[in-house]
């Protein structure tokens, strides 16, 4: 199923030089997360607070890096991309364990809507859809690529560096409108990141598509080895989805709205978020 992806923008994703660990360390990581997934306790515990040393202006320079910048586009993004209509994501599971991967994405996809007060959630209906989790072997994702993508994406270059994939386009209004996430399922689980490439896949369609390393703690960042949204994670997909940012708005203007949300939640100019936020 080919549609045209004019307005397209690609996601970082999940890179996999990140998860070169020994065979024992990978089992027993996977053994983790599916003690807790079993036990009902992943995502339990809220996260810590943001770091002490992030000051306001670093968290709008953090928004700035993660909302308006692509490290696959040296460009700036100059206008503010976000959802409009209600995100409803189809799992094209091809094989792997169905029940393990409706969990996972079914309890992200509740969190990001608990985060943001948004109407984020599966539906069973293809055609229903404006998102599309598509999971597969890894050597299977050529026809993946040819079933979601523009026929000049490369697929299997991308996946070469990448762990897992994402991609949303937008349309002349600034609106995001369609996503893909691709998510090799016998490469995550065998280094048991699939918790890990759900979380951030799906949180950086909804319009955070950049990674740096100078973003953390964060998913946003390649370095990273968490599989949850930290809190800053979480601060900005909030401001994100603030009513005052509004698709299409100019950078300069989004950011001073970011300034102002930051300022209302008691961020000042050189300190940390105050106590109980």
């Amino acid at each position: 199923m080919h549609r045209p992806w004019s307005g397209l923008r690609r996601v970082s994703g999940r890179k996999a030089a990140c998860f070169r660990r020994s065979a024992a360390a990978l089992r027993g990581a996977a053994a983790t997360l599916a003690a807790m997934w079993l036990l009902g306790v992943g995502g339990a515990s809220p996260p810590p607070g943001p770091s002490p040393d992030l000051s306001r202006e670093q968290l709008v320079r953090n928004f700035d890096t993660v909302v308006f910048h692509n490290e696959f586009d040296p460009q700036t993004d100059n206008r503010l991309r976000k959802w409009v209509d209600p995100i409803r994501l189809f799992l094209d599971i091809r094989t792997g364990d169905r029940k393990l991967i409706e969990f996972a994405v079914d309890q992200h996809a509740s969190r990001l809507a608990a985060i943001t007060g948004y109407d984020i959630a599966v539906t069973g209906e293809r055609a229903a859809a404006n998102v599309i989790v598509a999971f597969d072997r890894d050597s299977a994702l050529g026809q993946v690529g040819r079933d979601y993508f523009p026929p000049n994406f490369d697929i299997k270059r991308m996946m070469q560096t990448n762990l897992c994939i994402g991609q949303y386009r937008s349309n002349d209004r600034y609106e995001i409108v369609r996503g893909v996430v691709v998510i090799p399922i016998d490469r995550v689980m065998s280094r048991g990141r699939l918790e890990a490439c759900v979380v951030e896949e799906i949180t950086q369609i909804l319009g955070l598509p950049n990674d740096s390393d100078e973003v953390f703690p964060s998913i946003f960042n390649d370095r990273s080895i968490d599989v949850e949204l930290s809190a800053q994670d979480v601060l900005l997909v909030k401001l994100l989805f603030d009513p005052r940012l509004r698709p299409g708005m100019p950078r300069a203007d989004a950011l001073a709205n970011v300034r102002a949300i930051l300022g209302e939640m008691g961020y000042g100019e050189d300190r940390q978020r105050p106590a109980g936020h």
